[in-house]
């Protein structure tokens, strides 16, 4: 009997030692981040959006498999029945018990943002939510920023500057005499060569060789083109993925209709053949062609260097503003890119001197589910509403001031809580159709006809031509110091929603 018990006491240490010394070995692959032969790999995750009742268990399980990868998504509760991933439904894999589902994940360079449904309430609610990777999949292009990977060397060449960006942390331009190496996090490394200066030799694989004259570019990001205009450079710009008409920017409109800027179709859906008979030489992507990685590859593989802009990220609003000097150096027009940059910081430095009036701002739209859908505290719409004098709601509510997606939703109650007694009330309507009286928005949710900013008259809404013209910030916070001010007219972005129920 003795023998037995101290066979299986021996047994149990063995044992013991034996989960310790592959724990310790799991743990330190995972700190380096090596992946097993099979392509497994735990990531820690911040999960956003909902109530903050249910939450995904992390860390999460990716798999990969055949270059794609899997994110296995386990639910602390057991209500939720599918989610939808891009246009994709996914169904739950372990009904009766934690909810549990595995989705493809495109890039883990950015928020993976997707919807759940749930049927906890008393009817199946849609509700969206935003997973940040916090491990070594991927990294936060807003955060890991402002320096050549380590790996780039080009042989023959040394840096000779590097040029100044007083407010943008999501890109760095060194140069090399005159060459510029062109570093975005998320989006690449581009080597710019003067038409007058050869490609050098030993250019890692790793960096995109753009070689000017840039004269055909698709632009696909319409946040874009109000910096390519200011900075006198809407020459180069031959392809749009807006027909004529479509622009708020009526420059953009006359080249087209002129035929200096032709039609190329959407970000998801290019014109590859006109593209390719015109010769298109360069392509500035916003973020969402990351949803559409085999267009971006395209693209590519018929020579056409893609440039991937994440300006949306910066948190400050001149730091959004200083990409002008991106496109400045691009397209050969520093000089006009960097006189404008200069004169709209000064305008906006001076606006930032007003007295704080004390008064609080929500700025938010609701999504045709009845969600609403709001700016992060810290997000360069919510400085602009402090550097008008007013401060930002909701301010917390676990929105936490964090770099990439710039929004997120919110329950309609949860909203309710943190705005209704919020001072002015601006509808956001380059997301959603602009309103014209208060009763549109009342129609959204008859909540609102409790809010104090609604029973006071201080309801605005934000024109949809706002979105395009990126540049007019100083504008913006002006409109927003009028509507402060109570002010019903004669304002640039913002209007006065008439009180029509009355």
């Amino acid at each position: 009997m003795t023998t037995r018990l101290l066979s299986k006491a021996r047994r149990n240490k063995l044992l013991a030692l034996l989960a310790l010394i592959v724990t310790v070995f799991v743990t330190s692959c995972s700190a380096q981040g090596v992946t097993s032969a099979d392509g497994i790999q735990e990531v820690d995750i911040t999960l956003e959006g909902g109530s903050g009742k249910a939450y995904i268990n992390s860390p999460v399980t990716i798999t990969s498999k055949e270059g794609k990868s899997y994110a296995t998504l386990v639910w602390s509760s057991k209500n939720y029945d599918y989610v939808i991933v891009g246009n994709e439904k996914y169904l739950n894999e372990n009904p009766g018990g934690a909810s549990t589902f595995t989705v493809p994940v495109a890039s883990f360079d950015e928020p993976f943002t997707f919807i759940a449904d749930t049927v906890a309430m008393s009817k199946p609610h849609e509700i969206e939510y935003t997973i940040r990777w916090n491990d070594t999949v991927g990294s936060d292009p807003a955060t890991d920023v402002t320096k050549p990977s380590k790996d780039i060397v080009i042989d023959g060449l040394a840096a000779t500057g590097e040029v100044e960006l007083k407010y943008a942390k999501g890109f760095k331009i060194v140069e090399y005499g005159e060459l510029s190496l062109i570093s975005i996090p998320g989006s690449g490394d581009f080597l710019l060569v003067p038409s007058n200066c050869e490609v050098p030799d030993g250019v890692p694989k790793s960096v995109t060789i753009l070689k000017q004259p840039l004269d055909k570019t698709y632009i696909v990001s319409t946040s874009v083109m109000d910096l390519v205009r200011q900075c006198d450079s809407l020459d180069p710009v031959r392809f749009s993925s807006l027909r004529e008409g479509d622009w708020d920017i009526a420059e953009a409109n006359e080249y087209m209709k002129a035929g200096k800027i032709l039609y190329a179709g959407r970000y998801r859906a290019p014109d590859y053949e006109l593209l390719l008979s015109e010769g298109c030489n360069f392509a500035i992507e916003n973020t969402m062609i990351r949803h559409e990685p085999e267009v971006k590859e395209k693209l590519e593989e018929l020579g056409i260097p893609v440039l991937v802009e994440t300006s949306s990220y910066e948190n400050e609003p001149l730091g959004r503003l200083e990409w002008i000097k991106l496109y400045g150096l691009l397209f050969g027009h520093e000089t006009e890119a960097v006189e404008f940059f200069d004169k709209e910081a000064e305008r906006i430095e001076a606006l930032s001197t007003a007295e704080d009036s004390g008064k609080t701002v929500a700025f938010f739209s609701v999504s045709s589910t009845g969600l609403i859908t709001v700016r992060r505290p810290g997000d360069y719409v919510t400085k602009l509403i402090e550097l008008a004098g007013g401060s930002y709601v909701p301010a917390s509510v676990g929105l936490a001031d964090s770099a990439g997606s710039a929004s997120m939703n919110m329950q309609p109650e949860d909203f309710y809580a943190a705005a209704k007694d919020a001072d002015v009330l601006i509808y956001n309507s380059t997301i959603e159709d602009e309103l014209k009286g208060v009763s549109d928005l009342i129609s959204k949710s008859p909540m609102f006809s409790d809010y104090k900013a609604v029973k006071d008259g201080n309801v605005y809404c934000l024109s949809s031509d706002y979105f395009q013209n990126t540049t007019k910030m100083a504008d913006l916070i002006e409109d927003i110091a009028g509507a402060l001010s109570g002010k019903t007219d004669g304002m640039n972005y913002i209007y006065r929603l008439d009180n029509d129920n009355e």
